[in-house]
């Protein structure tokens, strides 16, 4: 998954300086570490929402493995342990919850086609400005995202029918389409951080 997180930032803010390569990008490239004085001394904060200092690092596996063999330590000006691979796990863990935390909220605002049949009806009546598929949907797969993609729509590959399902009370579900533009973008940028670490796993 290739993707850019979104945040209440204004597009105008300063460049930050990635604690991982060095190079400086706008924040909404950048995930935002928040910081402590406990282990694991950093936790992931794409929502800008915890307290403390913070660092900035770009959500790739090369950045993350770099910010933990030194990048953080380097920026905090003090030692900081954290284990490369449990970093990259965390991070992925974050970009999923969030998915699923966005997918819910998106839920119970009627923002969403789930299923098919509902996202095929959605797409004819060009309401779908994201799609989300199951990473075992098979041959529907490719052909929804495909069809997503000549009308403009994000999509991702995410997670299974039967975890989909779950989340949302069902047996399985191989496919959702996200009716609402921000909650879409947000939805597909997060699913692709959190394929692209899976993968680097």
């Amino acid at each position: 998954m290739e993707m850019a997180i979104v945040t209440s930032e204004s597009a105008d803010a300063p460049e930050r300086t990635c604690a991982g390569c060095r190079q400086k990008d706008e924040p909404s490239a950048l995930l935002r570490f928040a910081t402590s004085t406990m282990a694991p001394f950093v936790a992931p904060d794409p929502q800008h929402k915890l307290g403390g200092r913070g660092v900035s690092v770009h959500p790739t596996p090369r950045c993350l493995r770099e910010a933990a063999k030194g990048g953080f330590a380097r920026s905090l000006k003090r030692p900081v342990a954290v284990d490369a691979d449990a970093l990259i796990a965390m991070v992925r863990q974050t970009y999923q919850r969030r998915v699923e935390g966005l997918l819910l909220a998106a839920s119970r605002s009627r923002a969403l086609a789930l299923g098919t049949e509902a996202v095929r009806e959605a797409m004819f009546r060009d309401k779908v400005r994201g799609i989300l598929v199951a990473s075992d949907a098979a041959g529907r797969r490719e052909e929804l995202i495909s069809a997503a993609e000549r009308l403009g729509s994000g999509a991702v590959v995410f997670s299974t029918k039967e975890a989909l399902g779950h989340l949302f009370g069902r047996g399985e579900l191989g496919v959702i389409g996200i009716l609402q533009d921000r909650i879409a973008m947000q939805v597909v940028e997060s699913g692709q951080r959190a394929l692209a670490l899976s993968e680097a796993e």
